[in-house]
């Protein structure tokens, strides 16, 4: 296969994976209409981590205390990021808004990787958390001047969900990264069901519709995304990948105005655009000529 060939196939694969996980918002939407957060968290990760774990199952004998802290830190920051998204989809937040509110954890990152490992932000990172800043507020206020309860804990899972990319970072040196996915995978679905005992949500009956959203997430969203991910971002510059990877959002908003019926106001398109041009912005190193 010829460079060109493999560079436009990666590229192909990345688009698929932003628009699966752009759909993955809608259908997340519908599950979590008729189950807990808990009960989809665990579903999902399960169903996901018995195909990874099964498409790994040659590499098991490579796991060794640094794979099981590493599969424990992304695992749990996953598991409660895809909690806190969930559980705020219950609260009124749609899923065009989730979308971009989630992506805000690409402007985040550069200041928790500062915290762990003392790299400073550039001046690109400090001018898109600003930017980033203006168009949350753009989506997410309320007539009253406030943010509205689903909105806040969207906003708290895009902190967890920047803590699971630092992590994912730190623990991926030296490693496979797909055995580490997988264990990351098993350990999110452990804690969905460590929170089903703690706080109740097994569902006495599940219809079809649902039973299918939390399946689209789980073969989808989660096992086909994570391996298209891994291959595209293999073959693909870094800040090409990650800013097709971005566009999760906007697919996120196009599924939910077609399936979702949300309707999008002029101030929140703006705010969508507005953070997206925050999310861009914090991918690029301006190099001093």
């Amino acid at each position: 296969m010829t460079d060109e060939r493999r560079n436009a196939g990666a590229t192909f694969a990345l688009l698929l994976t932003a628009a699966i996980w752009g759909s993955a918002f809608v259908f997340q939407k519908f599950a979590a209409d008729e189950l807990s957060a808990s009960f989809i968290v665990a579903a999902r990760f399960s169903a996901a981590g018995v195909i990874t774990a099964l498409a790994t199952i040659k590499k098991w004998h490579r796991i060794d205390r640094g794979y099981l802290l590493g599969g424990l830190a992304t695992g749990i920051t996953m598991s409660l990021g895809t909690w806190l998204q969930t559980a705020a989809m219950t609260f009124g937040t749609s899923p065009g808004k989730s979308a971009f509110l989630t992506a805000a954890y690409c402007v985040i990152v550069p200041f928790l990787y500062w915290l762990v490992r003392g790299e400073k932000p550039r001046a690109n990172h400090l001018l898109s958390a600003v930017i980033c800043l203006v168009g949350i507020g753009l989506i997410s206020l309320n007539g009253e001047g406030g943010v509205t309860f689903g909105d806040g804990i969207t906003l708290v899972c895009s902190v967890v969900f920047a803590a699971n990319i630092v992590s994912i970072s730190i623990f991926c040196e030296g490693r496979d990264p797909m055995l580490l996915t997988m264990l990351q995978i098993c350990v999110a679905a452990l804690c969905g069901w460590v929170g089903i005992l703690i706080f109740g949500g097994m569902p006495e009956h599940i219809s079809m519709g649902a039973a299918g959203n939390v399946l689209y997430l789980a073969l989808f969203s989660t096992a086909l995304c994570l391996s298209l991910q891994s291959i595209g971002l293999k073959y693909t510059n870094p800040t090409v990948g990650t800013i097709l990877l971005s566009l999760e959002s906007v697919f996120g908003v196009l599924f939910s105005i077609l399936l979702y019926g949300e309707t999008v106001t002029l101030r929140m398109a703006v705010g969508f655009a507005v953070v997206f041009a925050a999310v861009l912005l914090a991918q690029f190193r301006f190099e001093k000529k």
